[in-house]
């Protein structure tokens, strides 16, 4: 399959780091903490009573290994940013994306078992991914978890693809 053109998008939410992880190397506390202070209520009352109820974790690499890990979801770009939230300006850019059907949120596995899952159902439907995500200039990837009232239907996979190499850790200069 091919990756397709993404509008720019932004997300809106709070960034995470590596600190704020469980021992099992997942955002399971983080998670637990927004559901139990309803963050998301804020954020599907901004995206109106039409729009699917989503929820959505965003990893940004860092060309050196590191990822911040954020929890919100995505909106048109331009948004205005509700007090007490962050955001995050996605760009338009190229990224393959799947949905599948699913029945349950990863945030309890360490995020290298989330991530692995979401790659290798893109590698399977024939996306040629980025070897190394940190080093492109778009090293994003999102899962996006669809919901009809609190139980998950579907959830979406989509990693930006920019084939352009930034820098990196690996890099001699």
């Amino acid at each position: 399959m091919e990756a397709k053109m993404h509008a720019a998008l932004r997300f809106i939410g709070h960034a995470y780091t590596e600190a704020n992880t469980s021992a099992n190397d997942s955002y399971q506390e983080v998670w637990q903490e927004w559901a139990d202070t309803d963050h998301f209520a804020q954020l599907d009352e901004l995206a109106g009573s039409a729009a699917p109820k989503l929820r959505t974790s965003m990893m940004v690499f860092s060309p050196y290994g590191n990822i911040v890990y954020w929890i919100g979801r995505t909106f048109p770009a331009g948004t205005p940013v509700p007090a007490g939230y962050q955001s995050f300006d996605l760009p338009a850019a190229t990224a393959a994306s799947i949905t599948k059907k699913s029945s349950m949120m990863m945030t309890a596995y360490p995020v290298s078992a989330a991530l692995q899952q979401g790659a290798l159902a893109l590698d399977k439907a024939g996306y040629d991914l980025p070897e190394y995500i940190g080093q492109t200039a778009t090293p994003y990837y999102l899962e996006s978890y669809k919901l009809d009232g609190d139980q998950v239907q579907e959830v979406t996979y989509t990693i930006y693809v920019g084939a352009d190499k930034d820098y990196g850790y690996d890099d001699p200069d």
